[in-house]
């Protein structure tokens, strides 16, 4: 995961500690430094509204989320009947071309899966439970000749199967 979604992510957990302790920080200066209750109150002031600012953000990054979260489950339950018999296959036995194109749609669903976690709209544990789901069933043999024909063409955001 990119360093500045990581960076994000550390900072949605633990934003309103920071702020407590710069809070602090400005209290001290006061006694200590002498500083002006003025230039204090500025400081405080502006680190509230960064908090305020960092929550409202976390609040909307967390709808925007739950539209993901939801709208990917819906597709994917609506995968699953014709999806988990294929991959339980033993062994490669022939596709049909209406299981080859289902097989793309599940692919198509992962990779913008994956590009939605690269973008940081998605929680890294949420992705980590997707991504072993992936696996698990692009490890089908059926499943896994259609990957790497669909792999060669460059599309799927990188997506690491």
């Amino acid at each position: 995961m990119p360093l500045g979604i990581r960076v994000k992510f550390w900072l949605f957990e633990y934003y309103g500690w920071l702020v407590c302790i710069a809070v602090a920080a400005a209290i001290v200066m006061l006694f200590v430094m002498k500083e002006r209750v003025t230039t204090i109150m500025t400081v405080v002031g502006s680190l509230l509204s960064v908090a305020y600012f960092l929550q409202k953000q976390k609040l909307e990054e967390l709808r925007i989320f739950r539209e993901i979260f939801k709208e990917c489950n819906e597709r994917y339950d609506a995968m699953n009947d014709f999806l988990i018999p294929i991959s339980e296959r033993e062994k490669d036995e022939g596709l049909s071309a209406e299981e080859i194109l289902k097989i793309i749609d599940y692919l198509n669903l992962c990779g913008e899966e994956y590009l939605y976690f690269k973008r940081g709209y998605i929680e890294p544990s949420v992705w980590q439970a997707w991504h072993n789901g992936m696996k698990k069933i692009i490890s089908s043999p059926c499943i896994i000749n259609v990957w790497k024909k669909e792999k060669e063409t460059g599309s799927y955001y990188d997506l690491p199967l």
